[in-house]
């Protein structure tokens, strides 16, 4: 299998970045309509097996959308393990298969890093290289986003 790899550093602790990204669901579509239009979910309560349905905004000129299942959640270590069932890298790349392992990490008293890695399969060459430069910069702007977010309503 296929590896994907990618950190985001942040001016905001971990414990701070994860009391936000665990609102995700409401906060994302207000900091970044045109990246996501809405997220919701579709089966399950926030354990293990839940699906959610995340469609994305204008700057996905398909009106793509993608389904991914809660596979795991680390409360302490605070991780998150997630696998794409339908839509998103599987559609737009071709990939057979998208694995996302995100950990928030603490690296000061005020400053943390998200570590983002995915294991994939199927896709060109060719797709795999630009789903990695779509995702890094989606992740990227995504987590920058929640931290100023952060920062603002501290």
């Amino acid at each position: 299998m296929t590896a994907f790899e990618h950190e985001v550093e942040l001016d905001v602790s971990a414990a701070a970045i994860w009391l936000a990204f665990k609102d995700q669901n409401t906060i994302l579509p207000k900091l970044l309509p045109e990246a996501i239009a809405s997220i919701e979910v579709v089966e399950g309560e926030g354990a293990p097996g839940t699906i959610r349905l995340i469609k994305f905004g204008s700057v996905s000129v398909d009106g793509g959308y993608v389904k991914e299942k809660l596979v795991n959640i680390d409360l302490e270590s605070r991780t998150v393990v997630t696998e794409e069932v339908e839509g998103g890298h599987l559609v737009q790349f071709g990939f057979t298969k998208w694995v996302q392992t995100l950990k928030l990490i603490s690296t000061g008293e005020n400053t943390s890093k998200v570590h983002v890695t995915a294991e994939f399969e199927g896709g060109s060459e060719e797709s795999i290289a630009k789903s990695n430069e779509v995702t890094k910069h989606g992740l990227t702007g995504t987590f920058k986003a929640l931290e100023q977010y952060v920062k603002s309503n501290a």
